[in-house]
C-alpha cells in the first residue's frame, strides 16, 4: 500500500456530487483550473508537513501527500473549486474546509503527526521508550550478586 499518494481529479468524486462536478468541468473550458487548484492544495499540505521538523517528507516526489490527509485535502480542493466557479457552497462544506485547515495547522504545530513515506509514524524523542537496568541492591543484606559495600574480605567494617 502506498502511504503517500498523488491527488488527481478523479478523486474529487469522493467529496463533490455529480451535479457540482459537471458544473465545475463545464465552467473550466481550458481544463487548467482544476489541476492548478489540486497543485495549490498539495503544496499547502506539504508546506504544513515541512513546517514541523519532526515530520518526514517524501523527497522522491513533490506531488505526494500522506494518505491520512487525503480527506482534508479533497475538502479544501472542493471548497476552492466551488468558490472559484460560483457554485453554491453549503454550510457543511464550509465546516469541512475549516476543519481541514485546522488539521493542517495541527500538523504544522506538531500536535498531529503524519505517516512517513515508508509507513512508519515518527515518534518524538520525548516519547521514545527508555530502558534502564535494575539498580544494584547495595546494603539490602540479601544474598546475591550485589554484596553490600564493606562486607568483603579484608575489610574491618
Amino acid at each position: 500500500m502506498l502511504h503517500w499518494i498523488t491527488l488527481t481529479a478523479d478523486m474529487l468524486t469522493e467529496v463533490i456530487d455529480r451535479a457540482e462536478l459537471e458544473a465545475i468541468t463545464a465552467a473550466d473550458t481550458k481544463g487548467t483550473v482544476v489541476p492548478g487548484i489540486i497543485q495549490d492544495v498539495t503544496a499547502a499540505v506539504r508546506e504544513a508537513i515541512a513546517g514541523n521538523a519532526a515530520n518526514v517528507m517524501d523527497l522522491q516526489s513533490d506531488t505526494t501527500i500522506p494518505r491520512t490527509l487525503k480527506p482534508e485535502a479533497l475538502d479544501m480542493i472542493a471548497w476552492r473549486l466551488l468558490k472559484r466557479f460560483a457554485v453554491s457552497v453549503s454550510e457543511d462544506r464550509d465546516k469541512a474546509n475549516t476543519a481541514a485547515h485546522e488539521r493542517l495547522e495541527a500538523v504544522r504545530a506538531g500536535t498531529h503527526r503524519v505517516i512517513a513515506p515508508d509507513g512508519r509514524m515518527p515518534v518524538p524523542p520525548g516519547k521514545r521508550p527508555y530502558v534502564q537496568g535494575p539498580r544494584p541492591a547495595y546494603g539490602s543484606g540479601a544474598p546475591g550478586l550485589f554484596p553490600s559495600p564493606g562486607r568483603g574480605r579484608g575489610n574491618k567494617y
